[in-house]
């Protein structure tokens, strides 16, 4: 090979580098936006999970003309427009999907008696934690805060309790799920 083609060969790769780099930056940032929206939109609830939460939690069909009207009165705090505020995430074409922040809905709804928590006092449950043995109790009281049910357990076999367990580590406690 000539010296022209390798010093040609040379600044077209690179011109490919540099080229590659910068969709290298683009893409790490965008993935950085999409990571951060992902995580802030988990705060929020659209009107169709609404609907789908009263029907799996009561088994109550509401109409979205109703949850309009909730938020109109401002029952669900700030409504916000799912595709201006979460840009970076992947949403479906049409007509504008209103949010609401899950705190305010979740207070609203509980209070109307449309959430439940997914356990009741003196049930008895399986606590399931990654980082420890499943413990089996009895729940002794419950609450809502901050859009999520926290629990208090009482050990079985003992008076010590837990406080502020999380709904979603919770399981209905079973034999079979006990032996295991």
């Amino acid at each position: 090979m000539k010296r022209e083609e390798l010093e040609a060969m040379l600044k077209k790769t690179e011109e490919k580098i540099k080229e590659q780099q910068l969709l290298l930056k683009d893409l790490s940032e965008r993935l950085e936006a999409l990571n951060k929206q992902e995580k802030e939109r988990e705060k929020y609830i659209s009107s169709k999970e609404i609907v789908e939460l009263i029907f799996n939690k009561i088994g109550k069909t509401i109409n979205m003309s109703t949850i309009k009207r909730w938020a109109d009165e401002g029952y669900l705090g700030e409504v916000i427009d799912e595709k201006e505020k979460f840009w970076a995430l992947q949403s479906k074409q049409g007509k504008k999907r209103f949010l609401y922040p899950k705190t305010n809905t979740y207070d609203f709804l509980y209070e109307k008696g449309y959430l439940l928590p997914e356990f009741e006092v003196l049930d008895r449950v399986l606590v399931t934690n990654q980082s420890s043995e499943p413990i089996v109790g009895i729940v002794i009281d419950s609450r809502l805060m901050k859009g999520q049910f926290l629990y208090t357990i009482q050990i079985e076999g003992s008076f010590e309790t837990i406080k502020n367990v999380k709904e979603d580590i919770l399981k209905e406690a079973s034999e079979e799920l006990i032996n295991e």
